[in-house]
């Protein structure tokens, strides 16, 4: 399906792990300045925080309505505590990690809403606010003339993304008025639209033309839940070629927020960590809140020098319940050294060894893949690695990422943790700008193949009517995992026949696949996107029937299209597809 392509504005939302938010821009400011671009100012106020994102954070009313979001969640989550009225309230945070249409958020006491309403009614709130905003300062735009980007991650599935595309369309967000982007891309498009970009290498600040024509350089992009990397090359007019398929996984800020609350649990022990989240709630957020902002302060320098960290009071009190008589000095003892760990009141002292244990899965997983990447051929010569996300600003991610670069150019934008968004209002003024892709997934229907003995299952074996052994489930590939298309010019097509005379319709299911050549579409590699059914009521031809199928390539869709060979009816479907 073809985007509107009479827009106004354009509205862009990054719906991360930890934070999200909204911007936008007309038309006429884009072709003006790419880069004026009006952002959203957030305020917590138990927290004084201010910033140009909000938490994601969801608040639902014991009815399951929506509530609040946000800062103003956590907030107004903390007021029903402080009055004892919460119990049946359902309070989600971060809840967007390895979703899928049928999966049920879980609150931290326990209670369950599906994804698909709770995503929905954030992205419908953060269509009602921005409607709002842009009413308020006076921009006459109706909703039928905004195009909408909402950005995701690279890791997800394409069953997550069409999930979250469904959530969106639930909102009234019309299909030809939306984009999904994948974060990485939204932010190199950002980076590509700055006049200047600074260099942070060897401590020294150089303009660097990392976007001429043949360049290469590496999207890395660090947020709360994910690390989405992907690797672009110039090409002339400015567009980008993906030349190593995107990936990433789950090893973003949130696993030192983890790591975190491990050490402190090792200290206070698991019983009194947990009574101390249960029963005084609002501390718990704001300790969360506090060490989301600190850990981006932490460094490599002045070893010997200490981290203090705020801890709640009522995390002691917690410690003694459930540890009678015994000197939280001594707990520390058991799992760590005193030298490295010091509890004074509502501080924590950390030595630069035991701070930087917090980061050292993160850093581990992040350091193996990246270098790995870097090793394949069809990433040499890459000249620069982006680091953009929230979690790019911390010090110690850039030294972990400036020791295994060797010699490629580390650049970090200013306000890395707004690239995405930023880039994302770009990519909706800008949608062809990648112009290639590699296929992160092998892409096929189901269907009967001939049967060959010593391959296929037994138990697929069936006899059709015209006396063929068969091979039932076979998946019948159309591209297949690491092909490089064409966006917009890129299409595949198969011939099918029916399977029986009296057939009066073909189902073409559109499958997946991590594999390169999977056998069956009942692989536990595959999983079904979609389907379409091209219905044949005339069966005078008997078994001389069938249809061709083609699958298309669009900007962030793939078309399914089956014809039928001798009427030339068809139907089409669209799916999401990003990788």
């Amino acid at each position: 399906m073809e985007l509107k392509g009479n827009f106004l504005l354009v509205a862009a939302i990054d719906f991360g792990t930890t934070y999200t938010g909204y911007a936008y821009s007309t038309r006429k400011e884009f072709q003006t300045d790419p880069l004026k671009i009006n952002m959203m100012t957030w305020n917590a106020g138990s927290g004084g925080l201010v910033s140009q994102k909000t938490s994601t954070c969801v608040l639902f009313k014991p009815d399951e309505t929506f509530h609040s979001f946000g800062y103003k969640a956590e907030d107004n989550y903390t007021e029903q505590v402080l009055d004892g009225d919460y119990e049946d309230w359902f309070f989600f945070r971060r809840c967007t990690k390895n979703i899928n249409k049928n999966l049920m958020l879980r609150t931290s006491d326990g209670k369950e809403m599906s994804a698909i309403k709770v995503i929905s009614a954030v992205i419908g709130y953060l269509k009602g606010h921005l409607m709002e905003t842009i009413k308020t300062q006076g921009v006459d735009v109706s909703e039928s003339d905004i195009r909408w980007v909402v950005t995701v991650p690279t890791i997800w599935s394409d069953a997550a993304k069409q999930m979250m595309r469904e959530a969106v369309e639930r909102t009234g967000i019309a299909r030809n008025q939306l984009i999904l982007a994948l974060e990485p891309e939204a932010a190199s498009m950002l980076c590509k639209n700055l006049p200047e970009v600074l260099l942070l290498y060897e401590h020294c600040t150089d303009k660097v033309d990392t976007f001429r024509s043949g360049a290469k350089y590496m999207v890395f992009d660090a947020g709360g839940g994910t690390i989405d990397i992907t690797v672009h090359e110039v090409l002339k007019g400015g567009f980008l070629k993906e030349i190593y398929a995107a990936n990433g996984g789950d090893w973003g800020g949130t696993k030192v927020d983890e790591a975190f609350e491990e050490f402190m649990e090792s200290i206070v022990g698991k019983a009194a960590f947990q009574h101390f989240k249960d029963n005084d709630i609002p501390s718990a957020i704001d300790l969360q809140r506090y060490f989301e902002v600190k850990k981006k302060t932490f460094t490599g320098e002045d070893i010997g020098t200490k981290t203090t960290l705020i801890v709640p009071c009522s995390l002691l009190k917690s410690f003694r319940k459930y540890n009678r008589g015994k000197q939280i000095a001594d707990a520390i003892e058991v799992y760590h050294c005193s030298t490295d760990v010091e509890w004074k009141r509502d501080k924590v002292r950390l030595s630069q060894k035991k701070t930087l244990t917090l980061f050292e899965q993160s850093f581990k997983h992040i350091t193996e893949h990246v270098c790995e990447i870097l090793s394949k051929p069809e990433v040499k010569d890459c000249e620069a690695i982006l680091m953009v996300g929230g979690y790019s600003e911390c010090s110690l991610l850039q030294d972990a990422i400036r020791t295994i670069a060797g010699g490629i150019r580390l650049i970090v934008p200013s306000d890395a943790n707004l690239a995405v968004l930023k880039g994302a209002v770009i990519n909706g003024h800008c949608p062809d700008t990648v112009s290639e892709r590699i296929c992160k997934y092998t892409y096929g229907t189901d269907s009967r193949k001939r049967f060959k003995e010593g391959v296929h299952r037994k138990d697929y074996r069936v006899i059709d009517e015209s006396g063929e052994i068969c091979c039932k489930n076979s998946f019948s590939s159309l591209v297949k995992k690491g092909t490089h298309i064409n966006i917009g010019t890129s299409s595949f097509t198969d011939t099918f026949s029916v399977a029986t005379l009296g057939q009066t319709g073909m189902c073409f299911g559109l499958y997946a696949s991590t594999s390169v050549d999977p056998l069956y579409i009942t692989d536990a590699s595959c999983q079904k996107i979609g389907a379409i059914t091209l219905d044949m009521p005339d069966t005078s031809l008997g078994l001389d029937r069938g249809a061709r199928v083609t699958m298309y390539f669009g900007g962030s869709e793939v078309e399914l299209k089956a014809v039928d060979k001798h009427t030339g009816n068809e139907i089409r479907a669209c799916f999401d597809l990003l990788g």
